[in-house]
This record gives structure tokens, sequence and C-alpha cells, in this order.
């Protein structure tokens, strides 16, 4: 279960005894909140589920909103009115001079925790200290208050909403504010309305988040794991392969965050939808671990995987514009080609995106595909589609053509038949390729291989083996020009420069033989960069 969702925390609960809750009602170990409630206070409090607590942290760090009450005339050791009466003074305050206390808090400055706190100091709880009856010496944190709004002024009450940094302690801020009156002040009610985007609106008690799980409608209100804290630039698609079409896209949005000074963030998919409604799953030109490296490897500032099931694909694709794009990737500018499609049924489109803009407040850019000629001569767009039919097709000159990369295929060396080093004399590294990746067609192939750091000359034998039995399962077996030495148990990666023959039966293996010093000579004298 990998995902964020928004409580509303009622009074009495402790932000642990959410946690410990939602463990059982979600069924996942794995949860984290992003930033304590005290038992008096009540409203959101973001929880993290499975992966999603990777974002923990970023959504700590935003904004806070709050409404809170005080009481002036009073001091507790806690700070707010649960805890115990140390002082009580009259309220001899005019509304100008609490006004101006107030306001005077805006902006930067260094607040001291309050005893009874979560937080630590030499690894024990400043709560636990207190109980004790120790005070002990706290170092001030840096706070910022953005803005204090009043809200009522019923003496000796005051409400207020407060929009805060990270790290401020509405009680406390209640206590300096009394102790800069003079009269004391202790906070008697707190409801956090706002951490960053996430909001009391869609936020859901325990009770709600029980009965919605108990009809299987927990997607309704579980967002996915995706968190940009900052405005973006922001594109989303399969991008299978990144090719020299996806790569158009992404130099426009480097291109826009540069002028406009934004991040850029890419949300790319767990799987092919396709794969969930047939029983045929489409094969990718990458494995998912290469393709999120390589989009981190571009230099996106933010790389989002969208989790592909059942429950997402019945997401209304306005929705996943508004939840994902624009709350959760934090869209200002949207980059997509002429052919993006997205929610349910794939109803979303460049259109839509197009017609949205102003209710959504940001800017779509819709990119017209790059265009070459495939061998008849026909005008074709660089597609992942038309990439895998080139690899197939064996002919992976010119798929790495429109890649922009050679296509190449990982894995690590296994013991093969030993054929071709005790008696053919050629020695071969066998890989498995990753279930999943497309493979070139059966052949022989012209490759470099790379080992460790270094670049060597090879031959490839993609296919059954037919010479030496029937019904053999596909191999994919490197003879490295050069090398010596033992590879079995190491990663290696193989690149595919061009392709030199069919798969063939040999009428025997001295035949074999003879055609493969054929096939090495051809690859040894073979131009190529290393």
């Amino acid at each position: 279960m990998d995902g964020i969702i928004v409580v509303n925390k009622e009074r009495n609960w402790t932000s642990f005894d959410v946690t410990k809750k939602l463990r059982s009602i979600l069924h996942e170990k794995k949860i984290g909140h992003t930033g304590t409630l005290d038992p008096l206070a009540e409203g959101v409090l973001v929880v993290c589920s499975g992966t999603a607590t990777k974002l923990v942290d970023a959504i700590a760090g935003t904004i806070k909103v709050y409404e809170a009450e005080m009481k002036l005339g009073i001091s507790t050791d806690t700070e707010d009115i649960t805890g115990t009466v140390l002082d009580e003074k009259p309220v001899n305050v005019t509304e100008s001079d609490l006004r101006s206390a107030i306001e005077s808090f805006i902006g930067t400055y260094d607040q001291v925790p309050p005893m009874f706190s979560a937080k630590k100091i030499n690894g024990k709880k400043l709560y636990d200290l207190a109980r004790e009856g120790k005070v002990v010496e706290r170092k001030p944190n840096r706070i910022t208050i953005h803005n204090i709004n009043i809200l009522d002024i019923s003496l000796p009450y005051v409400k207020m909403e407060i929009t805060c940094s990270k790290g401020t302690y509405i009680r406390t801020l209640c206590k300096d504010i009394g102790d800069k009156l003079g009269t004391g002040a202790t906070m008697t009610a707190l409801l956090r309305t706002r951490v960053g985007q996430f909001t009391i609106g869609e936020s859901h008690t325990l009770s709600q988040i029980a009965d919605i799980e108990a009809r299987g409608e927990l997607f309704s209100i579980m967002k996915p794991a995706i968190f940009v804290p900052e405005p973006a630039v922001v594109s989303f698609g399969k991008f299978d392969g990144s090719h020299l079409g996806h790569q158009l896209i992404f130099e426009n949005m480097f291109r826009i965050a540069k002028e406009k000074n934004l991040k850029t963030a890419v949300l790319t998919f767990s799987q092919n939808p396709d794969n969930l409604f047939t029983e045929v799953k489409k094969k990718s030109i990458s494995s998912s671990d290469e393709h999120i490296t390589r989009l981190r490897n571009i230099g996106f500032d933010y790389v989002f995987s969208y989790p592909v099931n059942r429950e997402t694909m019945q997401v209304p694709a306005e929705h996943f514009l508004r939840d994902v794009l624009i709350e959760g990737m934090h869209a200002s500018d949207i980059v997509v080609g002429t052919d993006c499609s997205f929610g349910h049924k794939a109803q979303g489109n460049a259109e839509m995106l197009l017609s949205l803009q102003e209710k959504y407040d940001y800017t779509a850019h819709v990119i017209k595909k790059r265009q070459v000629y495939d061998k008849d001569g026909n005008a074709r767009e660089i597609s992942s589609t038309f990439i895998r039919e080139e690899i197939q097709s064996g002919n992976v000159k010119h798929a790495a053509e429109l890649l922009g990369r050679h296509v190449a295929l990982s894995g690590v060396v296994v013991y093969g038949n030993q054929i071709g080093s005790t008696v053919l004399g050629f020695p071969t590294a066998n890989i498995m390729p990753k279930a999943g990746k497309i493979i070139p067609m059966p052949g022989v192939y012209i490759t470099r291989v790379l080992i460790g750091q270094t670049l060597y000359k090879g031959m490839t034998n993609i296919g059954t083996n037919p010479t030496v039995g029937n019904d053999n399962p596909i191999d994919v077996e490197t003879h490295i020009i050069g090398f010596h030495g033992d590879l079995y148990g190491k990663k290696i990666r193989v690149e595919f420069i061009e392709r030199l023959r069919d798969q063939q039966k040999f009428p025997s293996l001295d035949a074999l033989k003879e055609q493969l010093q054929k096939d090495v000579l051809a690859a040894s004298s073979y131009p190529m960069d290393l």
C-alpha cells in the first residue's frame, strides 16, 4: 500500500496512535507521519505509506497553517491548557497593544522548544525529562512566522490563523506573545488546516478511512507516492527507451525550466497499461531499473514512477491532472507530445490539457514528434513501437540511430554448455537478459562489451544453437575479443553495433568453427570507438 493519505486527527489521539492504527487499516508496516500533532491538537496529519515514506522529510519541510486559540493571563508548564498552572495575572491590555505584540512575531526568530515536547536531547525526549521534574537548557530553533491573521478577540481569549515554517511550536508562540504582553498566555485549542498543499478539506478521520477501506475504495483517497514541493516543469509517459523523440520533450522541459527558473519533474509508468488487460505482455526497450536510472541521469530534479494497476487505471483523466500533476507534482508547465493520453480509458489527451490551462493555472506545451524515414522511404514518427520493431527485426544500427545510443543487454555471466570454449575454441560469456526486455532477432552481431570500465570488441550470437541440438532455449553468448579471464558471476553490458548474419544450422561443428573464425575477423576489423 504505497501512497499518501491525509488524516483528520481527532483530539486526544497522539500522532503515534494514528500511525499505529493506520498500519492495521492499510495492512502496511511502513508508515510515517510528516509532523507531530500534540494530543490536544486536531486537523491535518499527512501520513506516508510504503514507498511514500521516502517523501516524509520533503513534505514535513513545507509551510503549515494553523488555527489557534490562546488564553491570556495564565501560564502552564506544558504551554497549553492541559498542563499545570504556574502563574495567573490580570489581563489589562488594549486591542492595539495586543495586535502590535502579535504582529511583532511575524518574520524569523529563535524559538526555544517547550520542555513538554518530543524533541530529543542526548537521546532522551524532553517530555520524559519534564515528567521527571527536570528542566534542561534547550537550543533555540530558527523558525519563520510567515503571517498571523487575527480571527477573533474576546479577551482573555484570542483566535489566530498562523502560517509558519517547519519546527514551529504554536503553544510556544502563544507563550511568547503572552510574555511580551506581560500577562502570560497558554494555548487552549489548535487545528492544523494545511500542510503544504494538503488541506483539511481533503482529510478523513480514522473511522472514515476504516469504512472506506472496508468498501474496497481506498484508492479514492490514497494519493500516489508523488510529491514535488516547488513549482516545476512536468512531463509524463512511459518513456520506454528515452529515445530521440522523448529527448525532444526533455529538451523543451529544460529550456522552459531555465527561462522560468523552475525545477523539472518527470512521471513514468510502472508498466505498460496494455499489460493489465491482455494476455500478451509487451516487451520493453529498457528494464524498469535501467529506465529509472536513465531518467535520473538525464538530469531531472524529480523522477517518479506511477503505479499502473486496475485501481489507478480507473482514475478519471481530470482527476489525474488535478491530483497527480497539479497537486502532487506542483506543475507550473506541462510538456507533452501530440499523442499523449492519460486517465480512465485514456480519455485525457493533449486537447484536454490545453482546454484546462486556465482552470488549473498551468501552461501546456504540445510538442510535435520528430520524424525519420523508414527503409521503404516512408516518413515515420520516432516512437518506442518503431524502435521495438527495428530491434526485433535485427536492425540494431537503425534502432541505435533512433535511440541516440546503442541497443544494449546487461546481465550476470552464467555457465553455458561450454561447447564454445572446449570444442570450438571460441569461449563465450553467456548472459540472461532481464524478463520483459526485448532482444534483437536471432543472428550474429558485431558488438562491444563493457567489463568494469573497459570496452572490448565482441561477436555476439543470439539464438538456439541449432548446430549442436534441437529445441534449445534462446541464448545470448558473446565472444569477447582480446579478453582473457574469468567472468562468471560478474555483470557485463553488451552493446549491439551491426548485424552480421542470420542464425544458421551448419552440417558439422567444423563448418560452424570455420564460420565463427570469419565472424570474429569481421568483428575485429570493424571500426568502432572503444
